[in-house]
């Protein structure tokens, strides 16, 4: 039997936002009867005794393709693939030539010796055996930030010290990393949540994710808004850690550049956010910046991860 399929057969993906209801459902169902129920007597009315005959002389096929058409519009209202559709620019950007993603245990091995508290972390390293779920590149060992730091952004900035040590890299936002200024995004709190309940003991977490090629050219909305229900934004943090693992990722101004919209960042730290974190390569080296989140770049590209569970 072929990789592919074997995986296939024990894991799932899940949905992050939760799968719905039957009251939902129900809901639905209402919303839309009343929509059709408040359309169709003002259609009805515009139209003369010809047009409405015209329109029973075939009603199997109209009724196939107000069927289709409403079909279309919810799906594509639910699944937002229109929204921001200006904000998507054409980039030929790639990652940097020497990129290549180390196999999990070794991935493993230098966040332990990089981080002395992960020395005995335990790690699901068997993941990493499968195939990958559609839109990954390959799995990446990223720890839960609980176990670096009590806060997510002083975690954040325990990695970047460890980063400073390893290769030129400016953070020019220090001293605007408080809770008020960067947080996780609902969303992606909500997946890590979903990934560490699923590996349940393990401190070192393993994902399938993508380094940023999958939504380059798009602003940072855009790219969220094209996500699979199971996608979500990777911010400062896991980034900050693939980049630690990864320097070939990022090696200079000609490489595809990283915005972390797993994260929203606020300028003035008066809960407006409507930044997001930028790792990009400057005149200092690796550089930590925010962006804004509505503008796309052809040489940007935001990173992703997948919530997936692996079923017996």
């Amino acid at each position: 039997m072929a990789r592919g399929k074997a995986f296939a057969d024990r894991w799932m993906p899940i949905p992050i936002a939760g799968r719905p209801t039957e009251e939902q459902h129900a809901r639905l169902r209402v919303a839309l009867e009343q929509a059709l129920a408040a359309a169709v007597p003002e259609i009805v009315q515009q139209l003369d005794r010809r047009g409405i005959l015209r329109l029973l002389d075939d009603e199997m096929q109209l009724t196939r393709e107000m069927s289709d058409q409403i079909g279309q519009l919810v799906r594509q209202r639910a699944l937002r693939f229109e929204q921001f559709p200006a904000e998507e620019v054409a980039s030929d950007k790639q990652y940097g030539a020497g990129y290549r993603v180390k196999p999990i245990p070794g991935q493993v091995t230098l966040l332990r010796e990089a981080f002395p508290e992960l020395k005995d972390a335990r790690c699901n390293e068997m993941m990493a055996r499968y195939d990958l779920p559609d839109g990954a590149e390959a799995w990446f060992a990223i720890p839960r930030w609980q176990t670096l730091a009590p806060t997510y952004t002083a975690a954040i900035e325990r990695v970047f010290a460890v980063l400073a040590t390893r290769r030129r890299f400016e953070n020019r936002i220090s001293g605007k990393m408080a809770a008020e200024y960067l947080r996780e995004s609902d969303r992606a709190a909500q997946a890590w949540n979903l990934i560490g309940n699923s590996q349940e003991g393990a401190d070192i977490l393993v994902v399938p994710a993508q380094a940023g090629l999958r939504h380059r050219g798009r602003s940072a909305r855009r790219a969220a808004a094209m996500m699979d229900s199971n996608e979500f934004g990777l911010g400062a943090f896991a980034t900050a850690i693939l980049l630690l693992l990864h320097p070939e990722r990022v090696t200079g101004g000609e490489t595809l550049m990283i915005d972390a919209s797993g994260d929203e960042y606020s300028l003035l730290g008066n809960g407006e956010y409507t930044r997001v974190p930028l790792f990009d390569s400057g005149i200092s080296g690796l550089e930590f910046s925010v962006f804004y989140r509505e503008r796309a770049r052809p040489m940007w590209g935001t990173p992703s991860g997948f919530v997936v569970q692996i079923v017996a």
